[in-house]
């Protein structure tokens, strides 16, 4: 069966009154050089695809066919890669394929929840609300990653600011008053050596510590990158650490419950839905789960039942999970639980930004301070006894 991606052959087969337990994908040279060419050069920004999506949502809502809306998103588009990537868009569809094939052609620009969304609006022809959903779920993603640089930008920049001002400090200022202090030859007080030591220290192994720290965090960041088993050890102590733990969790449960309630309220079965949750989920622990609540949901348990038995989630969703299967309102309720962990990582965020400003403030102020103070020490000192 030739088809988008596996989501679409289940969807597929589902229509059939198939149940596929399952699918692979069949490499062909022909599909491998048409990616190798797509996928050449960086991933397109996020804003520019969110802003794609919600023209070509509103021009589709307005009554235009799909080329005619990929044609004129193209023409009022800014960035020469974006119009490149919509006129591919266009030939693919026009040759004869559909818009959800094309869009699985540049796997570095749709992810599966995109892809997958815009098969069942293509199956039925809902692809305006289908381009909708998905720009609202990039707009909220986009929001969260807005705050996250927000909160992150001011306290790395002072941090940075510390960090250069103290080994000026130690390389630049604090060896002049050493050698001052060597004329008097007066014993120094415990902090003026100290602070001596420390600098003598930075000017003859500094650049060894530098180079080993770049090269240790390089290997640390190759190793989780290639390495599935280190990725998923380092997220796992994420989730343990004081406070960033709750916004990483919090961050990866608002995604898991509103992809869950986004394709299932576009009409993806259960299955399906968990599946697309695995892969947004953000954290490999987090992923690891859903496909574990994947595994008993398939063995005919409850959704409710699945996420209780993990105790991975807070009571709250485990409860809302219930109430909804046993209403029929399973895509509303956890709508309402991606709500809340969403305003939750939202409060941490300013909560975070708001205690980390006057902190780092302190540390600087303390540092910088007690260099000058452990140079001046001697001095006052030696005021004093004359």
């Amino acid at each position: 069966m030739q088809s988008a991606n596996a989501t679409q052959v289940r969807l597929k087969l589902h229509q059939q009154k198939i149940r596929a337990t399952r699918v692979t994908r069949a490499a062909s040279s022909r599909t491998a050089s048409t990616h190798r060419q797509h996928e050449s050069g960086p991933a397109i920004g996020a804003q520019e695809l969110s802003l794609f999506t919600q023209q070509t949502a509103n021009l589709i809502k307005a009554g235009l066919p799909l080329l005619q809306a990929l044609d004129i998103v193209a023409a009022g588009s800014e960035h020469p890669r974006v119009r490149q990537l919509l006129s591919t868009l266009q030939n693919r569809v026009a040759s004869g394929g559909s818009f959800s094939e094309a869009l699985a052609e540049h796997p570095k620009h749709f992810d599966q929840l995109f892809i997958s969304l815009i098969g069942i609006g293509e199956q039925s022809g809902t692809v305006d609300k289908a381009l909708a959903r998905v720009a609202s779920c990039q707009q909220r993603d986009a929001a969260i990653i807005r705050q996250v640089k927000k909160a992150l930008t001011y306290p790395l920049a002072v941090l940075a600011t510390a960090v250069l001002v103290t080994a000026v400090l130690l390389v630049k200022v604090v060896p002049q008053f050493a050698a001052t202090f060597a004329d008097l030859g007066a014993p120094l007080p415990t902090l003026t050596q100290t602070v001596v030591n420390l600098s003598d220290l930075v000017i003859r192994q500094g650049w060894l510590w530098l180079a080993t720290t770049v090269a240790t965090v390089f290997c640390c960041c190759q190793v989780i990158k290639h390495k599935t088993g280190a990725r998923l050890l380092y997220h796992r102590l994420l989730l343990r650490l004081p406070v960033v733990g709750i916004l990483v969790r919090d961050a990866s449960l608002s995604r898991i419950c509103r992809t869950l309630a986004t394709t299932m309220g576009a009409g993806l079965t259960i299955v399906d839905a968990l599946r697309l949750s695995a892969t947004a989920a953000g954290n490999l622990f987090y992923r690891q789960v859903c496909l574990d609540i994947l595994a008993d949901v398939e063995q005919g348990q409850s959704l409710g039942f699945s996420i209780r038995k993990t105790g991975s989630f807070p009571v709250m969703i485990t409860q809302l999970t219930h109430a909804g299967e046993q209403s029929g309102t399973l895509d509303t309720m956890l709508e309402r639980c991606a709500d809340h962990y969403e305003h939750s990582v939202n409060e941490l965020l300013e909560g975070l930004t708001g205690m980390l400003e006057p902190m780092i403030m302190a540390a600087l102020g303390l540092l910088v301070g007690g260099l000058m103070v452990a140079m001046y020490l001697p001095i006052f000192r030696l005021g004093a006894a004359l």
